[in-house]
């Protein structure tokens, strides 16, 4: 067998990552055939003898382990406790054979996804800046960053440690999963950042006079805190671990063999995930993704700031042809002004249902949409998508899941379980009048690949959508 690097074989064998086998080598705590080890050493693990302060250890590997657990504030993000605080570690009970530590790290005060493992290469793969692995938050702020502050963030700044930016920004809610901060307030944002350094979202935002009130990792590449309680735990799923392994995908189908960008339609009934699972395809594709939703919610703003009525079609309409509606990576911008943090308001809530129902505003926000398409591999999601927006997309996706799946998340998402049954009422309610509305209904694409949300995560859908559009690649 040819000879492997003594920290290598520790790290497979779950003694330890990678860098603390390197210390006990150079502790000289460690003896190979009866000789203290030096760091370079290479060993023979199917015939070396090794022993690690002074007891003999197996070399063989375990089974692999990887769990996804809610770290709460309060708690080390360390496999052991340590001046009266606990471990992440100690909340997995029973803990499985072998030694668990964490694949990147929250600071003591920050809550929320954090990976554990005892496979060392894994764990070097998520960490690794060159795979490119996304990590999302929550973050709570003492005040509302200005336009100018977040584009600056994106942007980039340079941190004491080097240059670091916000992959992307935009008006968030807390966490359902995390309990409400009864001692403090503030505007909640959704953030993305391609590495995990230390302190780097907090550090962002303070070199932009933001102070975090609370941070919440929510997601880390594929895997997400979806239903996992303060100190709950889960294994990860097959496509999990290995989505985690590296860059996004090279796209199936390439500029070149397509001779255009690539467009992947997703349509599908009201709460059946279609914007999670569009921005997760986006990210594992490395395409533009784009929620038209949000191009109806401008439209709306754009009429509320001109006093029209939003049920006056003509004039709406009117306002929708003549306003400049452009995307630039998730970023809504109306003739010229970034936008995007005013369109979850209440106001623009109440308002759209009666701007997106006019024809005439539908057939004007076409040309926009189309445009949000083109020259750049897009992920689209929204209403009428596949049959009218794009007819000619490269693949078309149709997301669905049974009304009391969707009542449920809906209850989750709210944090009130007692409203399941008013959530599905209301649910079939929305469902019928989206089938039967005159303008746009409801309608499943010819030929469109149908999802079960209910029955796929976010992961299997994403992993499905890549399976089809590899296998209709030329």
């Amino acid at each position: 067998m040819t000879a492997e690097r003594l920290q290598t074989v520790l790290a497979r064998a779950g003694l330890a990552s990678r860098r603390a086998a390197d210390q006990w080598v150079a502790e000289g705590r460690v003896t190979v055939n009866g000789k203290v080890a030096m760091p370079g050493t290479r060993i023979d693990p199917t015939r070396d003898a090794v022993v690690v302060d002074g007891r003999p250890v197996a070399l063989g590997a375990p089974a692999s382990v990887h769990l996804a657990i809610h770290k709460p504030r309060g708690i080390l993000s360390a496999a052991h406790a340590s001046r009266g605080r606990a471990a992440v570690v100690d909340l997995v009970q029973p803990p499985p054979p072998g030694r668990l530590w964490p694949a990147g790290r929250l600071d003591v005060e920050s809550e929320g996804l954090m990976l554990l493992t005892n496979d060392g290469a894994w764990a070097q793969r998520v960490l690794h800046p060159r795979y490119g692995v996304v990590r999302r938050y929550a973050v709570q702020l003492d005040r509302m960053p200005s336009a100018d502050d977040l584009a600056w963030l994106r942007a980039g700044v340079e941190l004491d440690d080097g240059p670091a930016r916000l992959l992307s920004a935009r008006a968030g809610r807390r966490p359902p999963e995390v309990d409400p901060d009864d001692g403090g307030s503030g505007p909640w944002l959704d953030v993305q950042v391609g590495e995990g350094r230390k302190h780097e979202v907090r550090r962002l935002f303070a070199a932009a006079g933001l102070q975090v009130r609370r941070l919440v990792r929510t997601a880390v590449g594929p895997v997400t805190l979806h239903g996992l309680a303060p100190a709950a735990w889960r294994p990860l799923s097959a496509a999990e671990t290995a989505g985690l392994g590296g860059a996004p995908e090279p796209n199936p189908r390439t500029a070149a063999s397509r001779g255009r960008a690539l467009q992947v339609a997703i349509d599908g009934t009201s709460g059946s995930g279609k914007s999670t699972v569009g921005r997760a395809l986006a990210e594992r594709i490395g395409a533009r993704f784009v929620d038209t939703g949000l191009l109806y919610r401008t439209v709306a703003l754009a009429a509320l700031e001109s006093g029209t009525d939003p049920e006056d079609g003509p004039r709406v309409a009117h306002l929708a042809r003549e306003a400049a509606i452009t995307v630039e990576e998730e970023r809504v911008r109306l003739d010229g002004r970034d936008v995007t943090d005013r369109l979850r308001a209440p106001r623009i809530e109440r308002a759209v249902p009666a701007v997106s129902r006019h024809p005439a505003v539908r057939r004007a926000m076409l040309s926009v949409q189309r445009a949000a398409a083109r020259n750049r591999d897009t992920v689209m999601v929204g209403r009428d998508i596949g049959t009218v927006v794009l007819p000619d997309a490269d693949l078309k996706v149709f997301l669905t899941a049974s009304v009391e799946t969707r009542a449920q998340r809906r209850a989750a998402q709210m944090g009130r379980p007692d409203r399941v049954e008013v959530y599905r009422r209301e649910i079939e309610a929305r469902d019928h009048t989206d089938s039967t509305r005159p303008v746009a209904p409801l309608r499943r694409a010819r030929g469109a690949l149908v999802l079960d949300t209910g029955e796929l995560d976010v992961t299997g859908c994403v992993t499905a959508i890549v399976r089809a559009l590899e296998a209709s690649a030329p």
